[in-house]
């Protein structure tokens, strides 16, 4: 079956001698993994810089199914990102994302419209922020929860898997902030109050959705701070 869709990249391995399998979040099927035949050959006339993280992609899907492995056999940019892979900071923020966002979505093999929409969104105006670039990892995850589940309705329940059964004032405000103010907005955060902050919302998504701790977070705190 040929199904058209939009898709949002979360990474690639190599396959063979010339192909991947890369993991893609497509607004008509959820989540799951596709190859793509030939895109690392000398005669590719693609290139394989499509499928950084939280790229925006136009799809052609060949599905078959009770097939754990699907194929992609046409794909091109939907809203090009100019931005996001090429600065630093952007770029750590987005691989850091990415993985999170993956073990979240393992659960996600339905379509979810709302969710796919908010994560475009997301990326296109991060793609284009000047201002609370450090920020964004803390807002994103926080505003993602609704979609799959996992709101915070009350900040309280944020410390549910910590040692810590409620936060300080001065925690409330921030998580506060985070969650009401639009991405960019001018919240400050030392250092050790951002990963502070951090650790609190990957704890949250460890207990209640189950996954594993980010390998990746550690270069993203080198890189922030």
């Amino acid at each position: 079956m040929i199904v058209k869709s939009r898709g949002i990249v979360l990474g690639y391995m190599k396959y063979g001698d010339s192909s991947i399998i890369t993991r893609v979040f497509t607004e008509e099927s959820g989540y799951g993994s596709y190859i793509v035949n030939s895109i690392r050959s000398q005669k590719s006339k693609k290139s394989i810089g499509h499928f950084q993280p939280f790229s925006i992609l136009d799809l052609i899907l060949y599905v078959k199914d009770n097939r754990d492995l699907q194929r992609i056999s046409e794909f091109r940019n939907h809203a090009p990102l100019h931005n996001l892979h090429i600065d630093p900071i952007k770029s750590c923020v987005t691989l850091f994302l990415a993985e999170v966002f993956a073990k979240l979505l393992q659960s996600e093999q339905s379509p979810n419209p709302q969710l796919f929409q908010f994560v475009v969104h997301s990326f296109q105006i991060f793609d284009r922020l000047s201002t609370g670039v450090a920020n964004f990892h803390l807002q994103f995850l926080l505003k993602t929860g609704p979609y799959l589940g996992y709101a915070v309705d009350d900040i309280e329940t944020l410390y549910s898997s910590t040692d810590r059964t409620a936060p300080s004032m001065e925690e409330f405000s921030q998580f506060q902030a985070l969650i009401q103010e639009d991405y960019g907005a001018d919240i400050f955060f030392s250092r050790k109050e951002r990963n502070a902050l951090l650790d609190v919302i990957v704890n949250y998504y460890q207990h209640h959705a189950q996954i594993s701790k980010p390998k990746s977070v550690e270069v993203l705190r080198s890189i922030l701070n």
